[in-house]
């Protein structure tokens, strides 16, 4: 995707932060900047993660690409206004251990949110559309501070002065939800060593989200992500749950890179009674490496899945499915076709404490173009091929009462290496928890590892170790103002071509942020 196209598809496309999020003007308090409350819409794991958005279903492992985190550190940060409650602009959630989930919904779809006008004096009713339309503004300003060990073979400061503004708009209905949202913005970068000792990027993300209850037993929801930054941390630390295969693998740090990010996904329900449920699911992305670094795969991934899911009680479901995976590196150098057959559980003890898990038999073909003899007129290229069987398995633990919200993600599976490595065999393992310190502030923490061992002829056996970790204090100014103050560290190890390594980083960052939000009719 060229940049052009980039700014215009966020533009015309992508879409919002909830709008009650803008309503009570907390926002996404501790974002580095504004594109992060948009670009962190992960999967939450290989794992089904539970919510009547699925007509009360959990959603299956393959099918979880459209479900947000249990709860993201965005940028170092989590959204505090959203500790032990679902969005806040679906109020039918009954289900308080998915505090944070978008997709939790009632059979009756979403709500509307918009039904307080003594909170924020509407602007109009002059229709039925503005009757459940909210629209929000916004504008941040931050900064952050990071020292690198062992980058470009040397260590060196990084500052980086950060400026956005966006607009969201919202529409809620009985059976449907629409969002929208463009942030766009500037970043100022200094450092202290290099031929780039000064710069300015664009930074802007967008969000677009559909929840549609089309009939009775049917739903549709649709999401897509975009983010175009030069901020090194966003897309490494914008996750805190494992990626699936077609995710960019967020634990891949490289530093002075401008990176440009898109993922999306589809998902059809089908209710086929008060205990079963059908999900068909597809999803792509695309990764993109613009300046900074050299050697880097871009890369564009796409799959589907089909998952069946059984109630059997209130607290305990089972269900299997069949998802598939394209994997292209470097526009056809090198690819991978993943296949899984999954089981997968979920048991929850009480509305605030659930266990789930995921396990299945894998297969992975790979098919590389490995260059034989080149010569000034072209080189003449030999396809190899491979392929691999392993079992896969992931399992969560998540526990949220009284604001306090606590998550553990452990996972094995084949996913994207993330620039380098291409398909890699990845074990991740991450432990996240949030709660508010008082009324006006809050905290979050996180801490991710993962090994990743590349499974491409390319980088046969070559590996990526990381562990990441990041702390946040967010403090609320009233209903529109709010900041945040966040360290951010990474260490990670890798050997490529034989060459072994080390990079180190840590960051301190601070964000201001206002939001004015105010719904267009009663």
């Amino acid at each position: 995707m060229k940049r052009q196209l980039g700014v215009v598809f966020a533009v015309l496309a992508l879409l919002c932060v909830p709008m009650a999020w803008s309503q009570s003007g907390s926002g996404d308090s501790g974002s580095s900047n504004d594109s992060s409350s948009s670009s962190s819409d992960n999967t939450s794991s290989g794992a089904p993660t539970s919510g009547a958005g699925n007509f009360g279903f959990s959603t299956p492992a393959g099918a979880s690409s459209s479900n947000d985190p249990y709860f993201q550190v965005q940028n170092g940060s989590s959204d505090q206004s959203q500790s032990g409650s679902s969005d806040g602009s679906q109020s039918g959630s009954t289900d308080n251990s998915q505090a944070g989930s978008d997709d939790s919904q009632t059979a009756a779809g979403p709500q509307s949110t918009f039904n307080h006008p003594e909170w924020l004096p509407p602007l109009s009713s002059i229709t039925d559309v503005t009757h459940h339309t909210g629209i929000a503004l916004s504008l941040s300003t931050g900064s952050l501070t990071d020292y690198v060990l062992g980058g470009a073979g040397q260590n060196y400061w990084q500052n980086i002065g950060m400026w956005s503004a966006g607009v969201g708009i919202s529409q809620l209905r009985e059976t449907s939800l629409i969002q929208l949202n463009y942030t766009g913005g500037v970043n100022l970068s200094a450092l202290s060593v290099g031929p780039y000792s000064n710069y300015t990027t664009l930074n802007q993300s967008g969000l677009a989200r559909i929840l549609w209850n089309f009939a009775p037993r049917w739903q549709l929801r649709i999401k897509d992500n975009y983010i175009y930054t030069d901020n090194p941390f966003e897309p490494f630390l914008t996750y805190t749950s494992d990626p699936t295969p077609n995710d960019p693998n967020p634990t891949v740090y490289f530093p002075q890179a401008v990176i440009e990010q898109n993922t999306g996904s589809v998902d059809i329900s089908y209710r086929l009674s008060g205990h079963d449920s059908l999900t068909f699911a597809g999803t792509e992305s695309l990764q993109n490496y613009l300046r900074g670094v050299t050697g880097l795969w871009n890369s564009f991934t796409w799959g589907g899945g089909a998952y069946y899911q059984h109630l059997i009680n209130p607290h305990f479901s089972v269900g299997t499915g069949y998802n598939f995976n394209a994997l292209d590196f470097g526009h056809g150098e090198s690819r991978a076709g993943v296949q899984m057959i999954e089981g997968f559980v979920t048991y929850k003890f009480n509305p605030a404490f659930s266990v789930s898990g995921w396990i299945g038999p894998e297969v992975t073909n790979t098919k590389d173009l490995v260059p034989i003899l080149c010569t000034p007129y072209g080189c003449l290229i030999e396809e190899q091929h491979n392929q691999a069987f392993d079992l896969a398995e992931g399992g969560t633990v998540s526990y949220s009462k009284s604001g306090n919200t606590l998550r553990l993600n452990t996972s094995h599976r084949v996913t994207d290496g993330g620039g380098i490595l291409g398909a890699v065999n990845l074990y991740q393992a991450t432990l996240a928890y949030s709660r508010p310190i008082n009324r006006i502030w809050g905290f979050a923490a996180a801490i991710m590892y993962d090994n990743s061992v590349s499974i491409t002829y390319f980088h046969s056996h070559q590996y990526w170790d990381a562990t990441q970790g990041t702390i946040n204090f967010s403090r609320k100014f009233g209903d529109a103002w709010n900041a945040a103050v966040y360290l951010l560290f990474i260490n990670q190890s890798q050997n490529f071509y034989g060459t072994p390594g080390t990079t180190s980083t840590a960051g301190l960052g601070v964000t201001i942020r206002y939001v004015w939000g105010h719904s267009l009719g009663r």
